[in-house]
């Protein structure tokens, strides 16, 4: 399933590159995946011992799905931690990676306890057209931004 916010005009083709996407959360021991609309024991359990009932995946890199550079990415995504960080949420970190090797792997962030509206309120500020979303039921959900 995928959700869409305020409207979007992201191609089929991103759509199937996004869902095919494996977010790793790989901040933890032992790390593990994430795949969209398959549910998670892992997750469940992460958001459980955090004591959290949801969760988002978050990046800064390459907004707009437009290639940046190394550099830009990584003040990008340290903006992005500092901002987070201030908000007061655990993060966890994560890699979203390209299973068909075509894309490097963005850097990423689980932000356990980030309610949905929070998660596309910062994706859009970070020019993201998506975000992957969790509720209580620990099932990655793809959320169109744009």
């Amino acid at each position: 399933m995928i959700e869409q916010s305020a409207g979007s005009n992201v191609t089929p083709t991103l759509i199937a590159a996004y869902r095919a996407t494996l977010y790793c959360v790989n901040g933890v021991s032992p790390p593990f995946l994430l795949r969209i609309d398959e549910p998670s024991a892992d997750l469940d359990a992460c958001q459980r011992a955090a004591g959290v009932e949801c969760s988002a995946f978050l990046t800064a890199w390459n907004p707009a799905s437009q290639l940046h550079s190394p550099a830009d990415n990584a003040v990008a995504q340290a903006r992005l931690e500092a901002s987070l960080r201030t908000s007061g949420y655990r993060l966890i970190e994560g890699l979203g990676l390209d299973p068909t090797g075509q894309w490097e792997g963005e850097e990423s962030f689980l932000v356990l306890g980030m309610p949905r509206a929070a998660a596309c309120e910062v994706g859009l500020e970070f020019g993201q057209n998506g975000c992957v979303w969790a509720d209580r039921d620990a099932v990655p959900r793809l959320v169109l931004l744009r």
